[in-house]
């Protein structure tokens, strides 16, 4: 492969060298105004052998030198007609031959702009470039001047030039296959919105060197490499593939291939991957029963094996709640006072300090199908994430309209069960679309604070604006359910704790920073959820720290 691009590479120095000294000779014997065009040329010519430009500008130089070197030499050759007493046609065919050399040249330019050729895929299924559209007009432009001026010399050069591109188009749309590419299906099962990579292999059933260009229909494709080259053997691409619910389930790839001198064009779709998409809600719920059936077991077996005194809760550190006397209970945490106030046995229960409780907040009203599937799985994978610390939890859910659960603070085993049947009440709403900017509560409050002192007229405009602004947040979010479902299951946990907004804020917006900027100052540290993967790293963070 190296010793055919030296020799290339020397064929095409030859044949440059041998079009300089042609030019060279034009200069002098030539006379004007074909001299200095001669001189113009031979200018080009070695400027592009020691400074090569890029392979369009040398399509055009040789297209130029081929087109005027003929009326160049013919001048010169016309000596010989009167020397030699040759037919006048005998200098004006050697000048049109001498240029055939130049073909290899104009050959060599065209196949390396052809890797550089920007591809745009069309309806057309096969088409011929803006490259071949160019150089046939422009061929048959110099046929019509050539007879218009009644010049021979320049009508043989045109000839020899149409005879190439005509040969080297039947050999281009023979050469390129209906379908350019190859590409095996490839079957993948995959969770809607997760991200998956797929090694495709793809084949050209040509010797015919050909230049690709790959565009996925799909905005979630993602391929690599877009652009190649591919002849006889195979080239591995690699799909990057992070399908929504409603995705396709063969996702297209659409292909434009040309041949190695950028003339014609084919245009393919290809369908490489069939995908089964599984939806998250159903994978996070496959998840939570496997989990519940082996803590159950896990515990069942626990509980069987181990003596009755070892069955007795253990004491924590700091106190969460009280309740009433079940056996097994220590004597020590009796409550007395209340004891005998109410006249029944009341005990105190204790928690680790690390164990401070998690509010699970979900609004269950949804824009779309999608929106619907990331909800479910989020709900209940962090639902399956706060009992696998064995964190308590309570849940505060609620919907465009009305508050439809909250609980108090519980074993998160319970609360996973619970968000299993919660997720067939989310439902799907038209919800009013937002054009104004979300208000920041801390930055109005702050804002006023500064304005207070400032007696100027200005000053105070502005903080009866911004008070005004504050109160109507203050006032649509006082009834809202969100606002109603946190405070009641706030008002039943013990701070500090902390509440984790599953869902996107939507028609919630506003009740939700009002409501959690009021509970942070009672101690709660409120976490919109993060990526599935970070669930677990902020809940440790969050929830286990000691005190």
């Amino acid at each position: 492969m190296k010793n055919r691009g030296m020799n290339r590479l020397s064929l095409r120095l030859l044949c440059q060298l041998y079009l300089a000294l042609l030019l060279l000779a034009g200069t002098i014997l030539s006379s004007l105004p074909y001299s200095p065009l001669a001189l113009l040329l031979l200018l080009a010519v070695l400027f592009i052998i020691f400074r090569p430009l890029a392979p369009r500008f040398d399509v055009a130089i040789v297209l130029a030198v081929m087109f005027l070197l003929p009326l160049i030499l013919e001048p010169a050759l016309s000596y010989l007609t009167r020397a030699t007493l040759l037919p006048t046609t005998v200098p004006q065919a050697i000048a049109a031959v001498a240029v055939i050399p130049a073909l290899y040249l104009l050959d060599y330019a065209l196949r390396q702009n052809a890797q550089h050729l920007p591809l745009v895929h069309t309806a057309k299924w096969r088409h011929t470039t803006s490259v071949a559209r160019a150089l046939l007009a422009l061929v048959l432009v110099l046929v019509l001047v050539s007879l218009v001026i009644n010049n021979r010399a320049l009508l043989f050069t045109s000839v020899i030039l149409v005879v190439y591109l005509l040969v080297t188009l039947i050999l281009a749309f023979r050469g390129v296959p209906r379908p350019p590419l190859n590409i095996p299906l490839v079957l993948k099962r995959i969770i809607a919105g997760t991200t998956a990579d797929i090694t495709l292999q793809a084949t050209s059933g040509t010797s015919m060197r050909l230049h690709c260009l790959l565009t996925p229909v799909e905005p979630w494709l993602i391929v690599s490499p877009q652009r190649f080259t591919l002849n006889e053997a195979r080239i591995a691409l690699s799909l990057t593939v992070t399908p929504p619910l409603a995705g396709p389930v063969m996702p297209q790839l659409q292909v434009s291939a040309t041949d190695h001198w950028g003339l014609v064009q084919v245009n393919q779709i290809v369908k490489p991957v069939e995908l089964h998409v599984i939806p998250r809600a159903r994978y996070a719920e496959w998840l939570a029963m496997r989990y519940l059936e082996q803590t159950g077991a896990r515990a069942e077996a626990t509980s069987t094996s181990l003596p009755s005194i070892t069955r007795m809760p253990q004491r924590g550190t700091e106190y969460h709640d009280s309740r009433t006397y079940q056996p097994g209970d220590r004597l020590r945490d009796i409550d007395w006072k209340h004891t005998l106030k109410l006249g029944q046995l009341i005990v105190k229960e204790y928690i680790e300090t690390a164990q401070q409780g998690a509010i699970i907040a979900v609004n269950l009203s949804v824009t779309d199908a999608e929106e619907a599937d990331k909800l479910a799985f989020n709900l209940i994978t962090t639902a399956r994430t706060l009992a696998h610390e064995a964190i308590p939890s309570a849940l505060a859910v609620y919907d465009r309209d009305r508050v439809i659960l909250t609980t108090t603070v519980t074993d998160s085993r319970e609360t996973l069960k619970q968000t299993l049947s919660l997720v067939k009440d989310i439902v799907q709403v038209e919800l009013a679309q937002r054009y104004l900017q979300l208000p920041d509560i801390r930055k109005l409050n702050r804002n006023i604070i500064l304005l207070k002192p400032v007696t100027s007229e200005a000053a105070q405009r502005l903080l009866a604006m911004l008070d005004f602004e504050v109160r109507a947040v203050e006032a649509a979010a006082k009834n809202h359910p969100a606002t109603l479902a946190l405070l009641h299951v706030a008002g039943r946990v013990s701070p500090p704790a902390l509440i984790i907004l599953v869902s996107q804020p939507n028609h919630d917006t506003e009740a939700l920073l009002v409501t959690t900027q009021k509970l942070a100052r009672r101690g709660f540290t409120t976490l919109p959820l993060p990526s599935a993967k970070d669930l677990y790293t902020v809940v440790q963070s969050h929830c286990q720290a000691p005190g």
